[in-house]
């Protein structure tokens, strides 16, 4: 369908059939900029309605992209179309509008904008701190949230979404703001100091985070409990128990996915009991989060150094098998892993602890000239 059928069947400001929005999927730049004339003829809640709409579509159905729509609505006139095209082009991951959205954090004139754009951030700052985006947009993401966070008149709310955003940033200037954050009393600012402390995956904040675990709020125990899936060992899974049977189903639910991020026996043990709640949704995930640490804890095996004497891949290929025995790779395929020491060690536990990312040797590889062409 072209834009301009699809303008033809679409009646702003009504019940649109989910089908019928999904074809602005992979709308061109061009075909946006159509679609954005046409718009200035409906009022601001007609072109705000068809924006919510497909940021609501676009999170139920990952596969549409709606990136060109978004782009065009940030320089629509209303900033509530703004900031719903900020929030969809956030979602959508899309990075090549990191620098208007960016534009619109600094300057907007409508704090509803800079405040979605500063939402936006956070997903952003994450990419960058896993190296996805250019160190130039990097420092300027951060450049532009410390600048909001050095400012001390800046809309409360503006300053809490910069503050978690930039927690993806491993910068002693992060640690300052939330250690001057931390000492406030407001649960929305507590709230944000959690969510900062969980991006930052520092285990420096275990003290506050177990601490507000007690809070009298729940949506601060709730941020506090998804703080201590992100940043708590093994041996602090405990702190969890409580969490498990709060009054507060969210903290619930909150306390089953930290301590599937926590793993290790305690927090098996304690799935073990959430799977017996009384509230179904909590004993569900509960079960399935038990189970997905069990299929992780069966992925890694031992192999012996009788088993690696049998050679490389394949050695074992002809050897009868016996199907009651549960499959193991590195047994039936005849591959091991033997330290230098002739020892034989779990495959997981070859990462030096200093290593960012243990494939990035893999990454650097380059191949030599005419290595992948294809003989003729």
């Amino acid at each position: 369908m072209t834009v301009e059928k699809f303008l033809q069947d679409f009646v702003p400001g009504a019940v649109t059939a989910d089908e019928t929005l999904s074809e602005l999927t992979g709308l061109s730049n061009s075909a946006a900029a159509t679609l954005s004339r046409r718009w200035l003829s409906w009022t601001d809640d007609e072109v705000l309605d068809l924006h919510t709409k497909l940021v609501e579509l676009s999170a139920v159905d990952t596969s549409l992209e709606f990136e060109c729509v978004f782009k065009a609505g940030l320089a629509h006139s209303d900033g509530r179309v703004r900031a719903a095209a900020v929030h969809g082009l956030a979602e959508s991951g899309d990075t090549s509008a990191v620098s208007r959205v960016l534009d619109l954090l600094a300057g907007d004139g409508d704090t509803e904008v800079r405040v979605a754009a500063a939402t936006a951030m956070s997903s952003f700052a994450e990419m960058a701190s896993q190296g996805r985006l250019s160190e130039r947009l990097r420092n300027r993401i951060f450049t532009s949230l410390s600048e909001v966070l050095e400012t001390t008149d800046a809309p409360p709310v503006l300053w809490r979404r910069s503050l978690e955003a930039a927690g993806a940033f491993e910068d002693d200037r992060v640690n300052r703001y939330i250690e001057r954050a931390q000492a406030s009393d407001s649960s929305e600012l507590k709230c944000s100091v959690l969510i900062a402390m969980a991006r930052t995956s520092d285990a420096r904040w275990l003290d506050f985070v177990t601490r507000e675990l007690e809070n009298r709020d729940a949506t601060v125990r709730f941020e506090a409990v998804s703080a201590l899936g992100e940043i708590g060992e093994e041996s602090d899974a405990f702190y969890l128990e409580e969490a498990l049977d709060d009054q507060d189903l969210m903290v619930q639910l909150a306390a089953v996915a930290a301590a599937e991020k926590i793993g290790g026996p305690a927090a098996k043990r304690l799935l073990q009991i959430a799977g017996q709640s009384p509230e179904p949704s909590v004993a569900a995930a509960a079960t399935t989060a038990l189970g997905s640490i069990e299929s992780e804890d069966n992925l890694v095996h031992t192999v012996t150094p009788e088993m690696a004497s049998k050679g490389m891949f394949g050695v074992g290929a002809g050897t009868p098998v016996d199907d009651g025995v549960p499959y193991d790779a590195g047994e039936r395929e005849g591959w091991s892993h033997i330290g230098e020491d002739g020892q034989a060690f779990h495959a997981a536990d070859n990462f030096r602890e200093d290593d960012d990312d243990p494939l990035a040797s893999l990454m650097d590889f380059e191949a030599d000239p005419g290595q992948y062409e294809d003989d003729d």
